[in-house]
C-alpha cells in the first residue's frame, strides 16, 4: 500500500524504514535529510523543474499552497517521464507486499504530487493506496495516456 509522509516526518523519525519502504520523491534532494533515514531518492517522480518553479513562484506570491497549486493548473501540467513511470511501477510492486511511503516537503493534507503519484499508481498498476485528501478528477481524467512527457 502507498502512504504519504513528509521530509520532516522522516527527519524526525516519525516515519522510519521499520514502518515500510521510504522513497523520497522531491525534485531536489533535501539537504538536511540523512541518507540513512530512507530507502531511496527518486527525482524522476517529482514535478518537472519548470512546473516546480512556476508553482513555487505562485506560492510565494499568494502565500497559499493549495491556491498556488490550482492557479498554476498543476494537475493539468504534471507529467512523468517513461523512467518515472517505470520507477512508479517498481514501487507499486513493492507496495503489493509492504507499505511504501512517498515523501515530499508538502504537509499532509496539502495538495501535493505525492497524492497524484498514488492516483496514477492505483489507476495504472492496481496499487492499493492510503487516504487521499482530494478527489484528483483532472489527473484521473488524463489517465492512462496523457500523463507522459
Amino acid at each position: 500500500m502507498f502512504k504519504q509522509a513528509t521530509v520532516e516526518d522522516v527527519s524526525n523519525s516519525r516515519i522510519t524504514k521499520r514502518h515500510g519502504h521510504v522513497a523520497v520523491v522531491t525534485r531536489y534532494y533535501p539537504r538536511y535529510l540523512k541518507k540513512t533515514l530512507h530507502d531511496e531518492y527518486i527525482g524522476e517522480l517529482a514535478p518537472t523543474k519548470a512546473l516546480l518553479e512556476e508553482f513555487k513562484a505562485k506560492e510565494d506570491e499568494t502565500r497559499d499552497h493549495d491556491k498556488a497549486f490550482d492557479d498554476v493548473a498543476y494537475e493539468e501540467k504534471f507529467t512523468l517521464s517513461q523512467e518515472g513511470l517505470e520507477q512508479l511501477k517498481r514501487l507499486a510492486e513493492i507496495a503489493s507486499t509492504k507499505t511504501v511511503y512517498l515523501v515530499c516537503h508538502c504537509k499532509i493534507g496539502q495538495r501535493c504530487h505525492r497524492e497524484v503519484l498514488m492516483v496514477i499508481a492505483e489507476a495504472l498498476y492496481g496499487a492499493k493506496i492510503g487516504k487521499l485528501h482530494f478527489s484528483w478528477k483532472t489527473i484521473r481524467d488524463r489517465l492512462p495516456d496523457r500523463i507522459t512527457r
